[in-house]
C-alpha cells in the first residue's frame, strides 16, 4: 500500500513555481555577466558533441545592460566594431540587417532563451545571437549569426 500525504498549500506553490514563465529581470550591475568562453577543445566534425556553451543563467533571465558590450573581435556590426560573440562561438559572421531599417540600435539587454542560449536585445526589440549549428551538407559544426527583427 502506498500512502500519499496531502499538503494543500505546498502543491499549488510548487506547480506555480514550475510553470511560471515570467522572466527574471536583473540589472547588469548586479550580476557578473560575460559572454561564455569557448570550449577548450572543439571537434567540428563530431556531431554528438555540441561546441555551444549555454548560459550560466536560468532560461527566461533578462539582464539589463547599462553599457553596450564591445570587443576587439566577435560579431561584426554594421557601421564598424564588434559585439562579443555569444554561446562559446569563436569566430562569428556579420549581422544581416536590411539597410531600410537603418543602423543597428544599441544593445540594452542579454536574454536567455528557453534552450539556454544567450541573445542580445537591441533598443528596437530586435535580437542578435551567435551559436554553432550542425551543417549536414558539409558534416561539421559551423558558427552562425542570427538577427531577428520583430514585425
Amino acid at each position: 500500500m502506498i500512502r500519499v500525504r496531502s499538503y494543500p498549500l505546498l502543491l499549488p506553490a510548487l506547480i506555480l513555481a514550475a510553470c511560471s514563465s515570467s522572466p527574471v529581470r536583473v540589472r547588469g550591475e548586479d550580476v557578473d555577466w560575460r559572454p561564455a568562453a569557448p570550449r577548450a577543445r572543439i571537434v567540428a566534425t563530431d556531431r554528438a558533441t555540441s561546441p555551444n556553451v549555454l548560459s550560466r543563467f536560468e532560461p527566461g533571465t533578462i539582464i539589463d545592460l547599462q553599457e553596450e558590450p564591445r570587443a576587439a573581435s566577435g560579431i561584426p556590426i554594421p557601421g564598424g566594431g564588434f559585439l562579443p560573440s555569444l554561446n562559446g562561438v569563436i569566430h562569428s559572421s556579420r549581422i544581416d540587417r536590411p539597410q531600410a531599417l537603418g543602423l543597428l540600435p544599441r544593445v540594452v539587454a542579454v536574454v536567455v532563451d528557453e534552450s539556454g542560449f544567450e541573445w542580445y536585445q537591441h533598443a528596437d526589440g530586435s535580437m542578435t545571437s551567435s551559436r554553432y549549428a550542425w551543417k549536414p551538407a558539409v558534416g561539421r559544426w559551423e558558427a552562425v549569426t542570427m538577427h531577428a527583427i520583430p514585425e
